[in-house]
């Protein structure tokens, strides 16, 4: 299954609670870069500005460039998302841009669900998954 990565996963994975969420979380991103994890590109740029506020904009990237490595796969914004996006965000305008951008991955059928437990993906009507 093709997920698509909320920012809430990328973060959580990078700075879990504890030891035994940090166990819980690797494993799940394994299982998911094994289905494809995607990550488009505003995720990128939410990540950078929330992990470089706690270890700086050089580690935060040093962490995408890792789960890269790792298989994670990134999204541009392209014509059909940025529309989807812009609809999605019309009809629920309590729900922040970002949101709206991620699901509209899910809306245009590039990836199955969101990986979040963000409760604005259940309002946008998309699939969510977490651990």
């Amino acid at each position: 299954m093709t997920s698509v990565a909320d920012t809430r996963f990328l973060v959580f994975l990078s700075f879990p609670a504890n030891e035994a969420m940090s166990i819980k979380a690797r494993d799940f991103f394994e299982k998911e870069v094994k289905g494809h994890l995607l990550a488009p590109s505003i995720v990128l740029t939410e990540f950078v500005e929330i992990a470089g506020a706690k270890i700086g904009e050089e580690a935060a990237k040093t962490r995408l460039r890792l789960l890269k490595e790792r298989g994670m796969q990134t999204l541009p914004l392209d014509e059909e998302q940025a529309l989807a996006a812009g609809s999605l965000h019309l009809a629920h305008r309590n729900v922040p841009i970002a949101d709206a951008i991620i699901a509209s991955y899910v809306k245009t059928g590039v990836g199955e669900c969101v990986v979040t437990d963000d409760p604005h993906f259940k309002a946008l009507g998309v699939k969510t998954k977490w651990l």
